[in-house]
């Protein structure tokens, strides 16, 4: 579509083309209403065997859908369509396919495209992980097999052969890429696969790509040729296409959807010093990532889980340092619901990891972990199961203490008491010298701690853990108006259930009074008290939402619905008595205040250690009133750059902007400030630097133009004389032998006689078919041309007489007498113009 417009609609519907695949995979141009029937079966039955005998799954999406489409930044009038195997260059003037990479079978799909502006190069992304890098090939390719194009035919590729100096009857000509790099493949893990690709796009030398666990990988296109020092930023139009490599830079860790999230055990007295906040995320990768909430980094990541990480806690207060976590695998051909469990403890220090239960998963299958809860000792922890008696465990040992009988009812909610008692002498009763010997021996004294617990008919059930041995006690009945119970907590006197109908259940022990709210949100799926002595606020999750209540006042503080507010929240916790961490099922994480909104900071607010490197953070003024001292250099007589650029400004400025100039570097400072450096190239430089697009590309004309260096294809018109003519005539000799419809021969015919090539032109009207109801006019047109461009007498009128003869010929051999006979008198032939009346019965 041409006459596309955002203020108005499009006059005409556009012109309509598709691009059919042949039986050898190659993609071509067919005509509306033509069918070509593919022969698939032997692709059918050999995904089908893959899958059978390897158990793979088959493709999301066909091997002929589009991957990407986009117009070349580098090249006018050229669209780059990429597909799993290959990529298509179609020219949008005669909407044909002038080029073609093939990906082959023995590498990986591609994934995403980038194109390059600053030179003729594509940038592939594969499944594997690996980055390949294409550059233009100078002059044009003949195809192996040559065709003539029609209307109806469809237009296949063909592979290229290598680039040679040959003319317009050769043969078909086409555009044709090489592969200049290809990095090294990423170690991906499991469940991870490649996103996105984009490149840098002031200097387009760096690279970098999405995976789906967060990560992002930086390559960097440097060039191998060490004989010649490095330009002071290295950009792709500086590069030579016969000595460049792609390398990684770096690998950024960052969050990756999850599916649990624990925060580490509240800021108190005892850990003041000590005391980080940070944040374990369970990935659904089967990762582990510890993140400090105040600077927003992941400083931790452990690949423990060969599945999503269903649920963590923490095993340790001061410091925090250590996490049991769970994960559950299906058993291939289990029909009862059976998995492999894998329940792992890892510390996050050291990265130690070790596997519990080992001698339990080694059979055929087990119930599926549904949860773990761990004592505020640190002591013991519980694993409860789906279809099966719950687990004590010993925290300090690892080792299991007891496993109730397979009569005890299943467990659907468990927590433990807050408060615990500890057995030992009263202090009044020891000699102060044996004070000391007593605190050393108070982690071994044997404490008491408390779990309630519900069952599936909500019976609640209190358990003493004292030791080794784990005592019966009191059992509640049921509460009326409860569904089943499935999350509790318990914070002083006061137990709140959930279940699965959306009520919310308050119970004081003290005054063995309880309240019912009933929220209507459906199943409750976690609820926690905020830290803090007396701070009784509770936050509530349900598959559709999140609230925030005042257990105290029974009052409803703030909600969050999904997907309204959020897309969908997957598990949630305090990060502080009034913040809330709600951990979306879009991969990030947000921490919100008690009114729930407002999850957006910029990145200055965060306490980073290492400077945010952005000029663009200034306000827009002092951005450009920066850029321009930096190129105009006004400190050349004082000598102190960072003075005069900091005149002015805040602390907060100061240091973003020192932060800038040491990242640059002083090689950068030092070509700036060399009085040596032209104003144009020392703008260029500023541009490349702070990333400013247009000043970049004008400064780069100026800088060009002056060293004597054609311009690159991105710039067109304003490339020197010679340079434009020689791309013109390229790209005419491409359009040469596709040139099919008449509204593109008639464009080529008159730009092939703004370029002087009148033969070229004379050729292509008199190639015209003659059923055509134009082609009188075209073979009167080559006539006219022929007998106006050249000037030499003698030379005319010998091309004149010769063009003429050959119209008029054609025109008696298509049965049009007087056309042909009239040509033939104003040429001088007038004996052969009465020989053809004579033998027509006219004479």
């Amino acid at each position: 579509m041409t006459d596309f417009s955002l203020s108005k609609c499009p006059k005409s519907e556009g012109k309509k083309f598709y691009l059919v695949t042949g039986k050898g995979g190659s993609s071509g141009r067919g005509v509306e209403g033509t069918d070509q029937k593919v022969n698939t079966n032997s692709t059918k039955l050999r995904r089908m065997v893959r899958s059978m005998v390897l158990g793979e799954m088959g493709e999301v999406g066909s091997p002929n859908d589009c991957i990407a489409a986009v117009f070349h930044p580098g090249v006018k009038n050229q669209v780059v369509l990429a597909y799993s195997k290959e990529v298509l260059i179609v020219d949008t003037e005669l909407v044909l396919m002038v080029g073609q990479i093939s990906v082959g079978r023995s590498n990986s799909p591609l994934v995403v495209m980038e194109v390059a502006r600053q030179k003729p190069m594509i940038f592939l992304l594969h499944e594997s992980g690996s980055v390949s890098v294409w550059s233009l090939r100078a002059g044009l390719t003949v195809a192996s097999t040559p065709i003539i194009m029609s209307k109806s035919q469809s237009f296949l590729s063909f592979p290229s052969t290598p680039a040679t100096s040959v003319s317009p009857m050769d043969g078909l000509l086409e555009v044709s890429y090489e592969s200049v790099s290809v990095s090294e493949h990423v170690r991906l893990g499991k469940n991870c696969r490649v996103l996105g690709l984009a490149l840098r796009p002031s200097t387009q030398a760096e690279v970098a790509f999405l995976a789906t666990d967060g990560r992002i990988f930086l390559f960097n296109l440097r060039s191998t040729d060490s004989s010649t020092p490095p330009p002071v930023i290295v950009t792709l139009s500086s590069l030579s296409t016969t000595s460049m490599r792609l390398t990684m830079s770096a690998i950024l860790s960052s969050m990756s959807p999850s599916k649990a999230v624990r925060m580490c055990p509240p800021l108190t007295t005892k850990n003041w010093a000590a005391y980080r906040p940070l944040l374990a995320v369970g990935t659904v990768t089967g990762h582990l990532q510890v993140v400090n909430v105040s600077t927003g980094l992941v400083e931790r990541e452990v690949a423990v889980h060969s599945a999503p990480v269903l649920g963590l806690e923490w095993t340790s207060t001061h410091p925090a340092a250590s996490l049991l976590s769970f994960a559950h695998c299906n058993v291939t051909g289990s029909t009862s619901g059976l998995v492999r469990n894998e329940l792992v403890h890892t510390d996050i220090v050291t990265g130690k990891v070790r596997h519990l239960r080992t001698e339990q998963v080694r059979e055929v299958g087990e119930p599926k972990i549904t949860m773990i809860r761990v004592s505020h000792l640190k002591k013991y922890f519980v694993v409860a199961f789906a279809a099966g008696p719950f687990e004590l465990w010993d925290l300090a040992k690892l080792c299991i203490l007891r496993t109730m009988p397979k009569k005890f009812p299943h467990i659907t909610a468990l927590e433990w008491s807050p408060l615990h008692t500890a057995r030992g002498r009263k202090s009044d009763s020891i000699s102060p010298s044996e004070k000391e010997v007593c605190r050393e021996q108070n982690m071994k004294e044997v404490t008491k701690e408390h779990i309630v617990l519900t069952d599936h008919d909500g019976q609640l059930y209190h358990f003493t853990v004292e030791g080794h041995t784990i005592k019966d006690g009191t059992k509640i009945p049921a509460e009326t108006g409860l569904g089943t119970i499935t999350c509790i907590c318990w914070k002083s006197d006061m137990i709140v259930r959930g279940d699965t109908e959306g009520n919310v259940n308050i119970w004081n022990m003290k005054t063995r009074q309880s309240k019912n709210i009933h929220t209507g949100r459906g199943k409750v799926k976690r609820i926690c008290f905020s830290p803090g002595k007396n701070n009784m606020k509770i936050l509530v999750l349900y598959e559709d939402g999140v609230q925030i209540w005042d257990v105290k006042e029974l009052e409803m503080i703030n909600e969050l619905r999904c997907p309204g507010d959020l897309l969908s929240v997957e598990d949630v916790d305090w990060a502080g008595s009034d913040r809330v961490v709600l951990a979306g099922q879009d991969g990030a994480v947000r921490l919100a205040g008690l009114a729930l909104a407002g999850t957006s900071s910029h990145t200055l607010a965060y306490g980073r250690e290492q400077q945010v490197v952005c000029m663009g953070l200034l306000p827009r003024d002092t951005f450009r009133g920066i850029a321009c001292m930096l190129g105009y250099r006004p400190w050349a007589e004082e000598g102190d750059i960072r003075k005069m650029v900091t005149t002015g400004l805040t602390e907060e400025q100061v240091g973003l902007v020192d932060a800038v100039l040491d990242y640059l570097g002083e090689q950068f400072i030092t070509s700036i400030s060399d009085g040596g450096v032209s104003l144009a190239e020392r703008y260029l430089l500023v541009s490349l630097a702070l990333g400013l697009m247009f000043e970049m590309e004008l400064w780069m004309v100026v800088v060009e133009q002056r060293a004597g260096r054609p311009l690159g294809r991105q710039f067109h018109v304003l490339a020197d004389r010679d340079t434009f003519m020689s791309r013109q005539e390229e790209l005419s000799r491409l359009h040469m032998a596709r040139a099919v419809e008449r509204v593109d021969r008639v464009r080529l015919t008159a730009q092939l006689i703004c370029l002087g090539q009148v033969e070229a032109a004379v050729s292509m009207l008199l190639d015209t078919d003659m059923e055509d109801n134009n082609s009188m006019a075209d073979q009167l047109l080559a006539c006219l041309i022929q007998a106006t461009a050249n000037r030499d007498s003698t030379e005319c009128h010998l091309s004149h007489v010769s063009t003429m003869k050959m119209v008029a010929t054609s025109l008696l051999s298509e049965g049009k007498l007087w056309e042909g006979v009239q040509l033939l008198v104003l040429t001088g032939k007038v004996g052969d113009a009465c020989s053809y009346l004579r033998s027509a019965g006219h004479w």
